[in-house]
């Protein structure tokens, strides 16, 4: 079942529309047309084109990238999910020596024309930023054998859908360093989720492995890890001075500090907490 709901920890400013830091863009609410028409301008098709090579330039020097990016669960038309920038979703599969990386592949995508509240060029045909300025992944040790309904993926394809709702990720993650978010999840191996069925995720560890950011024909893009956190650890942290919120960063400081940190091991995570 696809869920578009996350609650951003409270060391960040919520207020309802998504945690924010004051004065930071919000996405666009405006519905966005997938049709062409005579009277509307067609997607940059150029943009795209040059926007999707530079993301393979970039996947394709951490490892081997799989021929078939990954599709939605389902189709966006049926889910009603967040609109993403040019309207295509899709996934990237990169096997690495010990580790497999899934990325999104498109939230970095030039702005749909169709949609009025984002900001088009001189000539109306697309727009002169980056998408959403990111794409976000995560990293597990091990390979798996159907990529495409693991819990990799599962984690990915939420924080992504997420990532294009709130629409303020980067600017949050420029004001706050990394933070921190919960939801609900399926999949994911035991030890990881909460009895309310709850997992934690630090998004922006800094990881050893992987740039922060690629150069794309319209700007740096930054690539933010997903980190889950074990559901014992994080209990034992709600319990340390001013609860998890407090430790966040010193948290995602001591895991971008090592090599591996930003990894999502199964091997790590004990059994379900309450």
């Amino acid at each position: 079942m696809n869920r578009w709901n996350i609650d951003i920890e409270p060391n960040t400013t919520s207020d309802g529309a998504g945690s924010l830091p004051p004065g930071a863009p919000r996405a666009s609410h405006n519905p966005a047309s997938p049709f062409a028409t005579a009277q509307e301008p067609r997607l940059n098709e150029a943009a795209l084109t040059a926007m999707a090579g530079a993301r393979q330039t970039f996947f394709a020097g951490l490892g081997n990238v799989r021929p078939y990016p990954l599709p939605p669960p389902r189709h966006p038309v049926f889910t009603r999910g967040p609109v993403w920038p040019a309207l295509r979703q899709s996934w990237r599969v990169i096997q690495r020596p010990d580790t497999t990386l899934i990325f999104s592949d498109g939230l970095s995508d030039p702005f749909d024309p169709f949609d009025p509240g984002n900001p088009l060029d001189a000539a109306g045909a697309g727009t002169t930023t980056a998408g959403l300025g990111i794409e976000v992944y995560a990293e597990a040790r091990g390979a798996l054998a159907d990529p495409g309904t693991s819990w990799l993926f599962e984690l990915v394809h939420q924080v992504s859908q997420n990532a294009v709702a709130h629409g303020g990720f980067l600017s949050l993650l420029r004001a706050q360093g990394a933070f921190s978010l919960q939801m609900k999840a399926t999949g994911l191996p035991d030890g990881w989720l909460s009895a309310a069925g709850l997992v934690t995720v630090l998004v922006g560890v800094r990881a050893a492995t992987i740039p922060a950011a690629f150069p794309t024909p319209r700007g740096r893009v930054s690539t933010i890890a997903l980190t889950m956190v074990p559901a014992s650890l994080r209990l034992a942290l709600d319990h340390e001075e001013g609860g998890f919120a407090a430790q966040v960063h010193g948290l995602a400081e001591q895991l971008g500090n090592t090599r591996d940190g930003h990894l999502n091991d199964p091997a790590t995570a004990g059994g379900r907490s309450a």
